[in-house]
């Protein structure tokens, strides 16, 4: 009987030694990491991945570029990534009903839209709808390429679809638009859209990002540990964007602070761009990377989440494939997340330079490198994702896809009734980057400036291709993302 009292007077004592404890030394700092419950069955970065029937399971340094991956291979690798096709999938089964042929026209639209179909596991361009400013056609290739590469690399054919797919940041043209296409982002209410990965995870040559293998090759090789990278937070950007206010706030509350590596850009100001600007690998050696939303979504968003660094956010307005996998909170977080204005900065990253707190600090960059970097931004997941993209299509698509169409053509003996392929095979579209053309069919020349083609020896004048007269709204979206431009004195647009 004497055993109860004694136990209440050991865990009075205990409660009371914990109490002047506190009083004295206060709580430990660890509010900078948020320990809120997430509502995910995730595990940790460091816990073993799933494991196929026959006992394979995905390995970084051996499989990050393995694009045949099948199909059981893909979500034991990647088993979190196709939220965003199921949501799509879901919103066909529950709201729009399946997908018709009339909504694969593209004259919705006055231009940026491709329309392209899968047979047999061929890719063939349909109609490359107002593709021809170089913004537009840059991001056209980039994307028929990467859907290429995960067709021929699959183990096993996938389904026949018909499709189309937008080169613009905002797929739509108003809030109030409905038509269903694959693009690069959406926002919350755009849930006619299918999201499909961005044209940056073949290339982004314009901004100086010649492959995205070999930039994550490069930091392979290069990035400094973490520990040893600058203690700062680095930004730039000009602040002439849709979201200016985000930009501005970054900018107002890095001012003159000891941990700040922020700069605006001026893109009229040559001199300004020969100093500030830094390349992706440049901004990997920072401890820290702040990241905006521009006119739309964040174009480097997806470079900066390679670095083994830790990533500053807003809260995000334009969704993009692989968003849901941003961690803002608790043991698996990944980035920090702060007020639209960038008010908090200063009493986040103050904290997360407390030497005390280093281990917490390494923990956060360490987590993302592990999700993004070694896990659902290797190109092998992004082949994953375009399969999984074509398969979810053609399970709510209400129609087999046409391959052929009856032609009537004149000779010499009179009309006659031709069956032929629709479209052009992507071989021959990647050759001539036309869907038909006259036989003998005139070479192309493109990117080549005025004052070169008057100063060769022969020039060919019945090669140059006529100039396109591109309407204003459409120059206005020449993206980049304050990256480096191939010419500092050709700014590219703020995509984000």
């Amino acid at each position: 009987m004497r055993t109860v009292p004694l136990y209440a007077t050991s865990i009075i004592l205990t409660t009371a030694i914990i109490i002047v404890l506190f009083s004295i030394r206060g709580p430990p700092s660890l509010d900078f990491l948020d320990t809120t419950p997430l509502n995910s069955a995730k595990k940790h970065p460091d816990e073993p991945l799933p494991v196929t029937q026959s006992g394979w399971s995905f390995d970084f340094k051996r499989d990050a570029r393995n694009f045949g991956l099948d199909e059981e291979q893909c979500l034991a690798a990647f088993p979190d990534f196709y939220k965003e096709i199921d949501r799509a999938i879901q919103y066909r089964k529950k709201v729009a009903g399946k997908i018709k042929p009339e909504e694969l026209e593209v004259d919705w639209r006055f231009d940026g839209m491709m329309r392209a179909m899968i047979h047999d596991n061929q890719l063939y361009i349909i109609d490359a709808h107002g593709l021809a400013p170089p913004n537009h056609r840059a991001r056209a290739i980039a994307t028929l390429n990467a859907i290429q590469r995960a067709l021929t690399s699959s183990a096993i054919p996938l389904p026949d679809i018909e499709f189309t797919f937008s080169v613009h940041d905002d797929a739509h043209t108003s809030e109030d638009d409905t038509h269903t296409t694959w693009a690069y982002s959406r926002k919350a209410h755009q849930t006619s859209l299918w999201l499909m990965p961005d044209f940056g995870l073949w290339a982004w040559p314009d901004v100086n990002i010649r492959s995205y293998s070999e930039l994550r090759t490069q930091l392979a090789l290069s990035e400094s540990h973490f520990l040893d990278k600058i203690p700062k937070l680095v930004w730039r950007g000009s602040l002439a964007v849709g979201s200016h206010d985000v930009r501005a706030g970054l900018v107002e509350h890095a001012a003159n602070q000891p941990w700040s590596d922020v700069m605006e850009l001026d893109w009229s100001d040559k001199s300004n761009i020969n100093s500030r600007l830094l390349s992706m690998s440049d901004h990997c050696e920072y401890m820290f990377v702040a990241q905006t939303e521009g006119n739309t979504y964040s174009g480097r968003l997806k470079f900066l989440l390679n670095c083994h660094s830790i990533l500053f956010s807003h809260r995000l307005d334009w969704i993009e494939n692989y968003h849901h996998l941003m961690q803002p909170t608790g043991e698996f977080q990944n980035f920090v997340q702060v007020k639209r204005d960038y008010s908090d900065l200063p009493k986040k990253i103050t904290r997360l330079l407390d030497p005390k707190e280093v281990q917490r600090t390494e923990l956060i960059a360490d987590n993302a490198r592990k999700i993004f970097r070694e896990r659902y931004l290797t190109p092998a997941a992004e082949a994953c994702y375009w399969r999984a993209l074509i398969r979810g299509w053609a399970s709510v698509q209400d129609f087999e896809p046409n391959f052929w169409w009856e032609v009537t053509e004149t000779t010499a003996e009179g009309k006659t009734l031709k069956r032929k392929p629709r479209g052009t095979p992507f071989e021959a579209y990647a050759i001539m980057e036309e869907v038909e053309w006259e036989l003998p069919a005139k070479g192309r020349r493109i990117c080549i400036d005025k004052d070169e083609e008057e100063k060769a020896e022969e020039p060919q004048v019945e090669q140059v291709q006529e100039p396109v007269e591109v309407p204003a709204e459409v120059q206005t979206e020449q993206q980049g993302d304050d990256l480096v431009p191939q010419q500092a004195e050709v700014p590219v647009d703020e995509q984000t």
